[in-house]
């Protein structure tokens, strides 16, 4: 295909009846050791095919004056295939990978992926996921509009400060998250990826800690990991950490550099300590390779001894299938009532030496796909033990993800996920893919069957051609302390006549006399001009003492192409009738500078970001690339994505300030 036959160009494949090809290895399995094609295989774990797409030019400088590429499109049916894209050298060997589509939909779905500028041979690896039969495509060559290599300078609205928390030596940081402590709103503790080689998406979970709320920070690094004891004789890191000098390049890497803890979540108690739950890969299981574990800071953040790490879940013995990823983790203290097996008595005091329960959950997979499904655990002795895992979600035929914890002050415990694909449709999930909760009265032993709370139209994999970063429509949740209202937000693609966008979209359950949270129709959350063509992503909910709701997320409002990215906050007042929205940084960032790449071949600009809030004050914590648009002799210039805080007040009042 061409600029000048720009098609459509209809792609069948082979016949795949067996395919299952689960690991993600950027089809490593679709090419031989030379680097060259493997022969079509139909069916098992290295299912897959391999054909050229060639990409014909008018001139050589077409894409000087041009923007644009070649867009894919499949239906899958009822398969689930991937899609990675490969420079074609000239000697017919594998060359750089592009870009790739695997993070979307399991069978019914679709895949889109963009070729961005596309010209020459590639070679496109059709990876048979899970399969029956076969699948047809369609490629379109495009132009588009045009993108400037640097974003550009908006002063109205201005912004506020931005302190960063990433003091360190790593090249990237993502996923933030961040807790307040409950007895000094000064004191936050932070966490994020932190990244030792962006190509191939090598990272440990490092930690942050401000004891004024978030103008200084320290970075504490890589969260510690034991030297494999034998109560962890499944891990394998023969170095305390590691560092972008020792894991450069292609590989091989050693041990130390593929330990992968990842996807941090933290939550305080209300007698100081704070806890933080991380996904494990430990690089020599031979079993499933996916673990929880637990750390815990007694001294606001700044320490995290190993001596207080215990593993939540161990993947059953590792006797799950290390091709399916666990993710997606979360946990929260119950801080309003003792801890406790059954029905909910006796309030929990601030600093009265009792710790509430510890509730955990994670999407667990199993051990055929597509199944995926959300798991709780809970600890009744301050996080030292932990029960078995049990589902709270419903069906084998689900895919689900993002699992929310979030405790009311009666004591009930909610868990909120996004179902996001079905085999077929079956209970609980009759009323098909959506926002999902349900909850707990008696301390975590028995949960409600899941309660549908909105329908969602999910965001695309990538939001638009020019984006080459994955985004999701995971849910945030919160429970106000006021009235123990629960509300769930999320992106949702809303679709137009002349084009589409992403807005942040809200929904409130309301408690009946039955204590049955009744729920309403969605609000839209941001106030810029509806369908104005402008996205706005990844959303992260807080709700404080008075029952103020404050929601932060990436906004490109200010940015005539939709492509450059600020932060912004948005408040309410009234329940989340009516909104209020505040830009929060001062520049935009441009997500294609030195992205990390995932295993499906996305740039990594996610999937989340980190919000708290009190009566005072907003603080949220995101990642961002606005120090690359400093001159590179500037101390405070940043090749990467680094992560930052910044205060919004609330009205008149003043942020909470500490002593440093």
């Amino acid at each position: 295909m061409s600029d000048i036959a720009p098609g459509p160009l209809t792609w069948t494949s082979d016949n795949f009846p067996g395919g299952a090809y689960v690991n993600t290895d950027n089809a490593a399995a679709c090419f031989d050791s030379t680097g060259h094609p493997n022969p079509y295989t139909p069916t098992g774990p290295n299912a897959c095919e391999v054909f050229t797409l060639t990409v014909n030019l008018s001139t050589s400088t077409f894409w000087s004056t041009h923007t644009g590429g070649v867009k894919f499109h499949s239906d899958e049916g009822i398969n689930d295939f991937d899609f990675y894209v490969f420079r074609k050298n000239t000697d017919g060997t594998k060359g750089a990978l592009i870009t790739a589509q695997g993070a979307v939909g399991g069978t019914g779905g679709v895949e889109d992926f963009t070729i961005d500028k596309a010209q020459g041979d590639y070679y496109v690896a059709a990876v048979a996921f899970a399969t029956v039969t076969f699948t047809t495509g369609t490629f379109m060559f495009f132009v588009g509009a045009s993108i400037p290599n640097t974003p550009p300078i908006v002063k109205s609205p201005p912004g506020f400060p931005s302190f960063r928390a990433s003091q360190d030596i790593f090249t990237s940081h993502s996923e933030p998250h961040m807790a307040m402590n409950p007895l000094n709103h000064a004191n936050l503790v932070a966490g994020s990826k932190q990244y030792v080689n962006n190509k191939h998406y090598l990272f440990r979970i490092g930690a942050y800690s401000s004891f004024d709320g978030g103008q200084t920070w320290s970075d504490a690094g890589h969260l510690p990991v034991p030297a494999c004891p034998s109560s962890f004789s499944q891990c394998s890191s023969p170095t305390a950490d590691t560092t972008p000098t020792e894991c450069a390049g292609d590989g091989p890497f050693n041990a130390a550099c593929l330990f992968t803890t990842s996807d941090i979540w933290l939550s305080f108690d209300d007698e100081g300590n704070v806890y933080g739950i991380v996904l494990v890969s430990p690089s020599s299981n031979t079993g499933s390779g996916w673990e929880m574990w637990m750390y815990k800071s007694t001294d606001g953040g700044r320490t995290w001894p190993l001596a207080n790490l215990r593993v939540i879940h161990n993947h059953i013995n590792h006797s799950l299938s290390s091709d399916f990823l666990d993710d997606k983790d979360a946990i929260a203290v119950d801080n309003y009532t003792q801890a406790g097996t059954g029905p909910i008595t006796g309030p929990n005091q601030p600093r009265d030496g009792h710790i509430g329960n510890i509730y955990a959950c994670w999407g667990l997979d199993g051990t055929t796909a597509p199944t995926q499904n959300q798991v709780f655990s809970r600890s009744l002795d301050g996080g030292n033990t932990w029960s078995t895992a049990f589902p709270v979600s419903g069906a084998t035929n689900a895919r689900e993800i993002g699992c929310q914890i979030a405790v009311a002050p009666s004591g009930r415990v909610y868990v909120s996920f996004f179902v996001y694909a079905l085999t077929v449709s079956g209970p609980p999930y009759l009323s098909g893919l959506g926002q999902y909760l349900t909850w707990s009265d008696d301390h975590g032993v028995t949960f409600t069957p899941p309660l549908k709370v909105a329908s969602v139209n999910p965001v695309p994999n990538h939001l638009q051609a020019a984006d080459n970063f994955r985004n999701e429509s995971l849910p945030g949740m919160a429970v106000s302390p006021k009235d123990g209202s629960v509300y769930v937000t999320w992106a949702d693609e809303n679709t137009y006549s002349s084009g589409q966008d992403a807005d942040i979209l809200l929904v409130k359950g309301t408690p009946n006399a039955a204590g049955i949270p009744v729920f309403g129709s969605s609000v839209r959350v941001n106030q810029d001009p509806i369908a104005d063509g402008k996205d706005q992503f990844q959303p992260q909910i807080a709700v404080t003492a008075s029952g103020q709701v404050d929601i932060s997320y990436f906004d490109r409002r200010n940015d005539p192409g939709n492509f450059f990215i600020d932060t912004y906050l948005s408040r309410s007042n009234d329940g989340g009738t009516t909104w209020t929205d505040t830009r929060v940084t001062q520049a935009m960032s441009d997500p294609r500078i030195n992205p990390p790449i995932d295993g499906a071949g996305n740039y990594f600009y996610g999937d989340y970001q980190g919000l708290v809030a009190d009566d005072t004050c907003a603080m949220p914590f995101w990642q961002d690339t606005h120090l690359a648009n400093l001159n590179p002799k500037s101390s405070t210039y940043s090749p990467f994505q680094e992560v930052f805080s910044a205060r919004i007040p609330n009205g008149s009042s003043k942020c909470p300030r500490g002593n440093g």
